[in-house]
């Protein structure tokens, strides 16, 4: 015959004072406040003539917004 005791300890992973649950919450409100930042630094770096051919013009949908024929002199 066994004991099962009525109360029986949850083990919760902890890793410097967060657990799975704090790190998940906070995970999704990082991860939207990172787009923002890195969406605004494209649109902020768009002048940049080494970003425009570089990254924005090989975008697949958008990349024609960027391309810009230059003048030859």
């Amino acid at each position: 015959m066994t004991h099962n005791p009525p109360i029986q300890p949850k083990f919760r992973v902890n890793l410097r004072g967060y657990s799975l649950e704090t790190a998940r919450y906070w995970m999704g409100s990082s991860a939207r406040w990172g787009a923002f930042a890195g969406v605004a630094a494209l649109f902020l770096f768009s002048q940049v003539p080494l970003m425009k051919q570089s990254l924005l013009q090989k975008t697949p949908v958008l990349g024609w917004y960027w391309k810009v024929e230059e003048i030859k002199k």
